[in-house]
């Protein structure tokens, strides 16, 4: 949505992936890196965002399963919250909420809390049934807890990836469309993406080792 919009977009993904990076450089014809703080010291993540995104309007990075989940039950080294907080990245967290209305604004209550020091810029929905359905869930989040809606993503069982057992097939055997491009830019029709620039201009500037 944001390079349809004209926006140079660089793309990065947590932790050591392959497969949703291939998607990104499909779709923002910029390669996408890897920033893995598990195998990566945090110097070398930092000098590989600064490199990438040399050029770039906006970056934007790919979390890896749940915002909390790394390498262990107990240690946050590998997790996007991990990466965050080394990047003091705004952080959006997308949110599935099938089924969901109030009991969504618990849910996010429990990230917020979880670890004051990861920045929320926003809350997007997944996975929404209708306009009525995104009222519900706004109302309750915004009714009582310090984090904005950005918006959210309509349900459409008729747009995917196919997936295997190792995750989403890659894009080099999965060629994605101008039309199919043009169908998820469109996803984004119902969310604030200048809410979401201005979180990603107002974020605290790096220092990144040798520069």
């Amino acid at each position: 949505a944001l390079a349809a919009r004209g926006l140079s977009v660089q793309g990065f993904k947590a932790g050591p992936d392959f497969i949703d990076p291939s998607h990104h450089t499909a779709l923002t014809g910029r390669p996408s890196r890897n920033l893995d703080t598990w195998m990566l010291s945090e110097d070398t993540v930092l000098e590989i965002l600064a490199e990438g995104a040399k050029g770039a309007d906006v970056s934007v990075i790919e979390g890896v399963m749940g915002l909390f989940d790394g390498f262990g039950a107990t240690e946050e080294a590998g997790s996007t919250a991990h990466l965050a907080k080394i990047l003091k990245a705004p952080v959006v967290l997308v949110v599935d909420a099938a089924g969901m209305s109030r009991s969504a604004a618990a849910a996010i209550k429990g990230y917020l809390d979880y670890d004051k020091r990861v920045r929320f810029a926003g809350v997007i929905f997944n996975n929404v049934g209708s306009v009525r359905h995104f009222e519900l869930l706004k109302t309750a989040v915004e009714a009582s807890l310090p984090v904005p809606v950005l918006g959210f993503v309509p349900r459409n069982n008729k747009i995917a990836i196919p997936e295997r057992h190792l995750g989403l097939i890659p894009s080099q055997e999965h060629n994605m469309s101008s039309e199919n491009a043009a169908a998820f830019a469109a996803l984004a029709e119902h969310i604030d993406l200048a809410r979401l620039l201005a979180s990603a201009r107002n974020a605290p500037a790096l220092s990144v080792p040798g520069n």
